[in-house]
């Protein structure tokens, strides 16, 4: 029955890969690296507190960089189960498109988002994960702001074997992740769905690695909507994820 759900869902997940890498194929690709620090703080043994500092640069267009402060909480409710909140901030800098020189952002967005690991067997976990955002969008030039509600829905699976030192792991993952603007505008640039690919390596004193590679479908157009069109980004993310506390990991440690 394990091995039945197991290759259920990795079925599920190799046909949405191919598709999303097949149209993006057909359009114009544009590259970006993200390099990340994601600490994590177990507090007790329900409660974990979270982080993410990274920086976001883009290898085609001159004078784009993002930076992203985002702390945040989860608690779990049962093994496998936690609820969680946070606060992003984003501000992209010099963002410019096809030689035209557009205003800095600052994005503030408060989320909340429910967080779902199962193991199916000992190798093999699925997690699902939905995040409800509220995004302040600002133009620093004259701090008008567009608002927005937008739902995220992530479906991951990852396969988990043994380093060659005793007591680390590797571990591969799948995931397809959907957007959608629920009110409100998103502003000149709207995500729609990504695929990644990754592979995560622990190392001693708790700490551990994460590289990913990312097929990001977007729409670019109008704040009024009445012209878009679509492109894709590649990123390459580079994470890296201290941890501190001991005791809490036993009610985290499907969900981490």
């Amino acid at each position: 029955m394990k091995r039945s759900v197991s290759l259920f869902c990795t079925g599920l997940l190799i046909p949405l890969t191919l598709n999303s890498l097949q149209t993006q194929a057909e359009d114009e690709v544009g590259r970006q690296i993200w390099i990340d620090v994601n600490p994590r703080w177990y507090t007790t043994d329900n409660l974990k507190v979270t982080g993410e500092f990274g920086i976001r640069q883009d290898l085609n267009v001159q004078k784009w960089t993002r930076y992203v402060i985002k702390p945040a909480f989860a608690y779990s409710l049962v093994d496998g189960l936690d609820i969680g909140a946070g606060l992003g901030v984003h501000y992209t800098d010099n963002i410019a498109i096809e030689g035209v020189e557009l205003d800095d952002h600052l994005a503030i967005t408060p989320f909340q988002g429910l967080n779902y690991v199962h193991r199916v067997t000992d190798k093999w976990k699925i997690n699902g994960y939905f995040r409800v955002e509220e995004k302040f969008d600002y133009d620093t030039s004259n701090w008008e702001s567009l608002f927005s509600v937008r739902l995220r829905l992530r479906i991951r699976a990852m396969y988990e074997f043994a380093a060659y030192q005793k007591g680390r792991y590797y571990r591969l993952t799948l995931s397809w992740e959907g957007f959608r603007t629920a009110s409100g505008v998103d502003g000149l640039i709207t995500d729609r769905s990504k695929v990644t690919l990754g592979l995560e390596r622990s190392y001693s004193h708790n700490q551990k690695g994460r590289v990913e590679l990312s097929v990001q479908r977007q729409s670019l157009g109008l704040v009024s909507g009445d012209s878009t069109y679509d492109y894709s980004d590649i990123y390459l993310r580079l994470r890296y994820y201290p941890s501190w506390g001991e005791v809490a990991r036993n009610r985290f440690r499907h969900s981490d």
